[in-house]
């Protein structure tokens, strides 16, 4: 049941909590906080630890996804202080601009993501209307970067799809393009330079590979300096010299299609996309084309972003065969989120503490 209007003390509308157990330790460092939390159970898939919150705290269950559902749990419950989120949930301007309407008992204040990467917020609205925008900077970094390795390997050696063959027990499309090229002999390019960019880069050189690095124009020489990498004055100069390319920008306006067909088939034949950053740098319909060329560009692509994910999942690189694809779980390892979580809360507290 959601909760009736309290304009007393503070609410924050979890849309969704942190992972399994540690959901529980993370709702009682909100009300530590002096915060009542309302919880989305939507993605909470652990039925003891739904009982747990629901014994404790007020729940609801909604697709935090649905901007016309979201915005009408916040209006139905009066308003909210604050909202927390893990997912990238679309922070609309109108959604915003509700929120933070002042009919509310609670307007909202403060919005925090227990994750990197803040492209589905509206942020110019969020500063306009004064919302507090927090997330996790760098809280996933190492874990993204061994991910990104690991789809590395598996696109050059081709791991799953050899196991896919012998699940079918076809051996002989197994061994098919054997032998393989390995990560030590291969030229990486990154794209990025942010921390995990430089984290990938770092883990590469136990491998003994040599790493090509292209980034903004904030990326000089100088900025270059200790990276363990070569710097490119240019992406094409990037895309055309290595055989592994992995994408580590942000989704914002000038990454929007950073690759698209053109520059995908700038890229070295039988080379290797790796894309753990956002679905807008790489469009999915270009990339597709261009992986079912035979004459150009990419052999394969290992994607881990979409541009509708969860249940709503759909993507043309779904059905082509040269693509290997994982759900958004780059990040998603125990640790990484455990740190995000407790890095948004204390974030939440010096908020909470100045008042700003």
């Amino acid at each position: 049941m959601i909760q009736t209007c309290a304009p007393s003390t503070p609410r924050v509308l979890i849309i969704d909590p942190a992972p399994a157990a540690f959901a529980v330790q993370e709702l009682e460092r909100f009300t530590a906080l002096g915060l009542a939390p309302t919880v989305n159970l939507r993605r909470v898939t652990d039925p003891a630890v739904c009982a747990q919150i629901a014994a404790r705290w007020d729940c609801i269950d909604i697709d935090g996804f649905d901007t016309e559902e979201l915005v009408a749990t916040i209006e139905r419950g009066c308003g909210y202080d604050a909202l927390k989120c893990r997912a990238g949930i679309p922070l609309t301007s109108d959604v915003l601009e509700r929120a933070t309407a002042d009919t509310l008992d609670q307007p909202l204040r403060l919005v925090g993501r227990a994750a990197t990467g803040l492209d589905t917020f509206d942020l110019d609205a969020a500063r306009a209307l004064n919302v507090a925008i927090r997330f996790s900077a760098g809280a996933n970094a190492a874990a993204v970067a061994e991910f990104t390795i690991g789809l590395m390997l598996d696109g050059l050696r081709g791991i799953s799809r050899r196991s896919a063959a012998l699940h079918a027990a076809d051996w002989s499309t197994a061994i098919g393009d054997l032998p393989a090229r390995s990560l030590s002999e291969s030229r990486v390019g990154i794209i990025g330079t942010g921390t995990i960019a430089r984290e990938v880069a770092t883990r590469l050189a136990s491998f003994g590979t040599e790493v090509w690095v292209h980034g903004s124009t904030r990326f000089t020489p100088e900025s270059a300096a200790g990276w363990p990498g070569r710097r490119t004055e240019s992406l094409s100069e990037l895309l055309s010299s290595c055989d592994v390319v992995t994408v580590h920008v942000p989704g914002t306006s000038e990454t929007n299609a950073l690759l698209g067909a053109a520059e995908l088939r700038e890229m070295r034949p039988n080379s290797l996309l790796v894309n753990t950053s956002r679905a807008s740098v790489v469009p999915e319909e270009a990339l597709d084309a261009v992986l079912r060329e035979t004459n150009s560009g990419p052999s394969h692509a290992c994607i881990d972003v979409f541009a509708r994910e969860g249940q709503q999942f759909d993507s043309p690189l779904a059905g082509n065969p040269h693509a290997t694809l994982t759900p958004h779980m780059a990040g998603m390892t125990s640790s990484a989120m455990r740190a995000a979580s407790t890095q948004l809360l204390d974030e939440f507290a010096r908020f909470y503490a100045s008042g700003k």
